[in-house]
């Protein structure tokens, strides 16, 4: 139980601390001449942070809408490389197609006097039908 009040005469230490304090900068910032200034001061020199951060996230704005056009042009030039390489890309392999056509006709051809080679070699002798 001791160490219960003890933590509870701690908090509201602190509590009662905190407190006298925001009291005494209240009292400063609205009771005194000097706090009056501060108060001014601190006013001016928030806004001009205020102005400042404007300023900055209006740059910021207009570099990322640059970046975003810059990216955008990019992306074109990409797409352009990438069509012209697909119209080569289909020519060649026409190209390629065609020529492994040309040889499998050439494959048959020879296949067709070979087979007609071993027939005249194989049933010459053999009386054709009529």
């Amino acid at each position: 139980m001791s160490e219960e009040h003890h933590g509870a005469d701690v908090k509201f230490l602190a509590g009662f601390f905190i407190g006298g304090l925001v009291g005494a900068l209240t009292i400063f910032f609205l009771g005194t001449k000097e706090g009056k200034k501060a108060k001014i001061l601190l006013e001016k020199r928030g806004k001009d942070v205020v102005d400042d951060l404007e300023d900055e996230i209006e740059v910021l704005e207009q570099k990322g809408k640059e970046l975003a056009k810059h990216g955008e042009e990019v992306k074109e030039q990409v797409i352009e490389k990438l069509e012209d390489k697909s119209e080569e890309l289909s020519e060649l392999a026409t190209k390629k197609l065609d020529s492994a056509l040309a040889h499998i006709e050439e494959i048959q051809e020879h296949g067709r006097e070979t087979t007609a080679s071993i027939r005249k070699r194989l049933f010459k002798n053999l009386p054709k039908k009529s």
